[in-house]
């Protein structure tokens, strides 16, 4: 949980040495219900989102979204495309707000005609749907990511220390 301490994509560890491509888009968009309420935000006020289309081997895996408020990222490398080494949870950490707890919520569903699309998914695929929401060492919701996982490409594991 701390490779981006050491200046490693926290992807690293669930791909190894085996060839990764991301392709990541930055831009502002307005917060809907569930982002706004994690972030005590009004429906329809700006944050900043991170969309990456991730490949392992050339093959599509991943789809996320993660959402920021633009007041505590806007003068940080996370506006970019490349955030530099650890990425944008070590952006986290040189501001005050690291990660330190993560919350979330696993569904499987049939994906979506733009899922299906975006990933390349073999008909009857059905998708692992993913929402994550961090949170720092005050408690406060610092990064909500959606993410869509080809199912037949994962395999989870969790463990918790209570």
């Amino acid at each position: 949980m701390r490779a981006w301490r050491r200046g490693q994509a926290i992807q690293d560890s669930d791909t190894g040495k085996r060839a990764r491509i991301v392709e990541v888009t930055v831009d502002e968009t307005a917060a809907n219900e569930a982002f706004a309420s994690a972030f005590g935000l009004a429906p329809g006020d700006p944050v900043l989102r991170r969309s990456r289309r991730f490949a392992v081997d050339d093959r599509l895996v991943q789809l996320a979204d993660s959402y920021y408020l633009l007041d505590v990222v806007r003068s940080t490398a996370i506006v970019y495309t490349d955030t530099g080494p650890g990425g944008v949870y070590a952006r986290l950490a040189e501001i005050g707000r690291e990660p330190v707890r993560f919350a979330e919520r696993l569904r499987s569903r049939m994906p979506l005609p733009a899922e299906v699309a975006a990933l390349e998914l073999p008909g009857g695929t059905p998708i692992i749907a993913i929402l994550r929401t961090a949170f720092d060492t005050e408690d406060r919701c610092v990064e909500v990511t959606e993410m869509v996982l080809d199912s037949s490409a994962y395999e989870l594991e969790y463990n918790a220390t209570i």
